[in-house]
């Protein structure tokens, strides 16, 4: 063998291969590759054939009881690692098995552990609250009083905050280069108002300086003139710049149902606010102008093409709910 190469022989074709090729062709570790080689060389290829003490059976885990294992799943099962250095320090204090860091992580690795940031919950959310709004959905549309026979529009809607301050995230890059990007303090803030039809996979936008109960009554009024004929029902949250339902100051054909506080998981504009941050992250906007403008791609793709919402909202419940009301008898 030389440079890491060995001869294939007869079987191979008169050849030469790396030990990195040899081991993914049978599967094993580069280094078992030397291993066998040494055993050709002292002892004949029968050797290879030989046995000797058996590994563990699939599943099992040498020297650590299988109640131990199953109270490691259930942990993780539960979200109470944050890291898999938590778990070995666990094992270590809980049941006296200490193992590498390494090996705890193929553990955690094998019952389907990932890392993932968590979507914050607020503290003071009801328990029950959102399947609760799901389940009620179709009486809240049916108690709106809509005339039988009107266009209704159904839309999800919400507005983001976006300044000039660097929205950071991660980037993609080679493995073993972690990227540095110029970042920008800059404290001056523009509002994306953004509403989603829930089942006609359309999309509105207005940016705004600020937000109020004028601006929310402004976009409103852009909204619903989009379609004038059709009444305009939004789903949406209880901040205290959003008019509520019967207020006089909502335009005409246009109703409200609020969804319950603390719940930003049931609006599918959340998610969009997201993939909206990680198309402006990692870059420096001189102005809001020029930041708006960053946006605009992101944004097209969802005029655009009705697909691309419609795969955004993505929640049976909502299509449910939403002709779960027949006495209504609305056309959506």
């Amino acid at each position: 063998m030389a440079q890491n190469t060995v001869a294939c022989g007869e079987a191979c074709g008169p050849r030469e291969s790396t030990s990195a090729q040899i081991a993914d062709v049978c599967g094993i570790a580069r280094g078992h590759v030397f291993v066998w080689l040494k055993i050709v060389r002292e002892r004949g290829l029968d050797a290879l054939l030989e046995r000797g003490k058996p590994g563990p059976k699939e599943g099992v885990y040498r020297g650590v009881k299988p109640k131990v294992i199953a109270a490691l799943q259930a942990k993780l099962e539960a979200n109470e690692f944050t890291t898999a250095e938590q778990a070995r320090r666990w094992l270590k204090k809980h049941h006296k098995v200490e193992r590498p860091y390494l090996s705890v992580w193929r553990w955690l690795k094998k019952f389907g552990g990932v890392l993932r940031v968590p979507r914050p919950s607020h503290s003071r959310k009801k328990l029950g609250a959102e399947q609760e709004f799901k389940d009620a959905l179709g009486e809240k549309l049916e108690a709106l009083g809509l005339e039988a026979g009107s266009r209704v529009k159904v839309w999800m809607m919400d507005e983001a905050r976006f300044g000039l301050h660097t929205e950071l995230r991660r980037e993609l890059t080679r493995r073993g280069q972690r990227p540095v990007v110029a970042r920008q303090i800059k404290y001056e803030w523009d509002y994306l108002y953004g509403a989603l039809s829930v089942t006609g996979g359309e999309a509105h936008f207005a940016h705004v300086p600020g937000v109020s109960l004028d601006w929310d009554e402004g976009y409103l009024l852009d909204l619903a003139a989009t379609d004038a004929q059709a009444v305009h029902v939004l789903l949406r949250d209880q901040a205290g710049f959003h008019l509520r339902d019967g207020d006089a100051r909502l335009p005409a054909r246009v109703r409200i149902i609020d969804l319950p506080p603390y719940s930003p998981e049931l609006n599918p504009c959340e998610q969009l606010w997201d993939i909206v941050k990680d198309d402006i992250a990692n870059r420096i906007y001189a102005t809001v102008a020029t930041l708006r403008a960053g946006m605009k791609a992101t944004l097209r793709r969802f005029w655009d093409d009705p697909g691309t919402v419609l795969s955004l909202i993505g929640r049976d419940w909502l299509q449910v709910q939403l002709n779960a009301s027949p006495k209504t008898q609305v056309s959506l």
